[in-house]
This record gives structure tokens, C-alpha cells and sequence, in this order.
């Protein structure tokens, strides 16, 4: 099991200056910001400019105001529309996810105050401690749970991506292998399943690229349409058929028998 120190962790430049930038717009909600860690993407060498999201997760100093929360809703339109973040409490970092504390979220421009963010679960806890940049304040000490964060990527398959399976299998059934697909879905649908299923293995935390290396290396007979959508994620020009989606829903099934 690779645990990096926070010496050893980097993002690369981008992702360093959109989360410098980010936290720039939120200095207009004065002395709300306390502390703020980069995790997904960005810290797991798979960070692509302009197509990644960039996940935050954010200490703030007090429950957010309505004028924070103008702030805060502002920070995440325009440039700001590809950070998805969480504020949370002063200090809920250094516990567990279920001890955190609640405070609104972000995801894909949507300000979120009236349900919980589905980011405070062990896994994301699991990224906090072994993976995470901090880019402002000091770094987390989280508490980390490796068999809750395995039991968590069990139910996650289970009730999320087993019903997105079901879904694609209907959708593709009876087309002929050679017509077009839609490439975001079965992207997705690709290497969701299988970054689960390495932590419950090993209790790491994988990129998605590094989920369809994966996945491809141990079912070799789906190697070549997983590579091709791994290509296609780094923005390699591929034509998505219905042999890659027929090609993920199997990946996806092998997942499943296994947990």
C-alpha cells in the first residue's frame, strides 16, 4: 500500500493556478476562507486542462451567510463553472466524514444547501490523507477507515452503478457493434466500477485513467475497447460504438460478480 508524505504530493500547474484562482474569488466573502486541499483528478496525475473538473475541498471560518453564500454561488459561474467543492467547518476535516460537519457544495455550477454532499464518505476521506495538495492553511490530519471505505465502494456498486449498467445493456441491446455511442456515458460508465474495485482490493485510490489500465491489463479480452476509451478520455479522437459500451458493460458485470 503507497502512502505518498505531503512533501512527496504535487498537482501539476494548471490545476495549482485554477485552485489559486478559485480561492481569489472567494476572498470577496472577507475572512470566510480558512483552508482549502485539492483532491480527484488533480492529485492523481490525471488532470486534464480545460476538460477535468477540479474538486476542492474547502475550511471555512463561520456557517456561511446569505452574502457568503452570493459569494461563494458567484465563485463558481464562468471560469470558476469546472470546481466542484465542498465548505465545510473549521477543524471537520481532522475527523470523520460523518463528523465533518455540513455546509453547501458545488457541482458543475448548482450551489447545493439543503442535502448532504455525497464527497464526505471514507473514500474521499482515504484521498484527504494519502493524496490530497493542500493550497491554502494547513493540512488535514483526517481519520481514516480503509474497511468502511471498502464497504462504502460495495454499496456504491450495488445501488449506483449496477442500475447505470442495467440502464446501458437496454440501451445498446439489438444495435450493431459498428454504430455510434455517445462518448461521455460510456466513458463514465467505463472506469467507475473498476476505481472501485481497486479499493476494495488494496485500500487505494486510483485515477479513472488508471482504473482502465487496469482493467484492461486483468480482462485482456476487453483490453483493446478500454484502452481506446482511456485514448478517448485523454482527448485522443475515437469514434465510441456500441462495441466500447457492450465492451464497459461487461467490465462493469465482471465488477459486480466479484463484490
Amino acid at each position: 500500500m503507497s502512502t505518498l508524505s505531503p512533501d512527496a504530493r504535487s498537482i501539476v500547474a494548471a490545476a495549482r493556478e485554477a485552485a489559486l484562482a478559485h480561492l481569489a474569488r472567494l476572498e470577496a466573502a472577507e475572512s470566510l476562507l480558512v483552508a482549502a486541499h485539492v483532491t480527484g483528478s488533480a492529485v492523481l496525475a490525471d488532470y486534464y486542462p480545460g476538460r477535468s473538473d477540479l474538486d476542492l475541498l474547502v475550511e471555512v471560518s463561520r456557517t456561511p451567510t446569505e452574502a457568503d453564500l452570493d459569494v461563494i454561488n458567484t465563485a463558481h459561474q464562468g471560469l470558476g463553472l469546472s470546481v466542484q467543492a465542498t465548505y465545510l467547518p473549521a477543524g471537520g476535516l481532522t475527523s470523520t466524514p460523518d463528523a465533518a460537519g455540513d455546509g453547501p457544495w458545488v457541482k458543475e455550477g448548482e450551489l447545493h444547501t439543503d442535502e448532504r454532499c455525497f464527497q464526505l464518505n471514507p473514500v474521499t476521506w482515504l484521498e484527504l490523507a494519502r493524496y490530497s495538495v493542500t493550497v491554502h492553511g494547513e493540512a488535514p490530519t483526517p481519520t481514516v477507515d480503509v474497511p468502511a471505505a471498502a464497504e462504502f465502494c460495495r454499496t456504491n456498486l450495488r445501488e449506483y452503478w449496477a442500475p447505470l449498467l442495467d440502464q446501458a445493456e437496454a440501451l445498446i441491446e439489438g444495435r450493431e457493434p459498428d454504430e455510434p455511442a455517445v462518448p461521455e456515458p460510456v466513458i463514465w460508465l467505463a472506469f467507475g466500477p473498476p476505481r472501485l474495485l481497486h479499493t476494495i482490493r488494496t485500500g487505494e485510490v486510483i485515477s479513472k485513467t488508471e482504473a482502465g489500465n487496469t482493467a484492461a491489463a486483468e480482462w485482456p479480452d476487453l483490453a483493446e475497447p478500454l484502452l481506446e476509451l482511456v485514448a478517448a478520455r485523454a482527448g485522443t479522437p475515437i469514434a465510441v460504438t456500441v462495441a466500447h459500451g457492450r465492451a464497459v458493460v461487461e467490465s462493469g458485470r465482471r465488477v459486480l460478480a466479484e463484490v
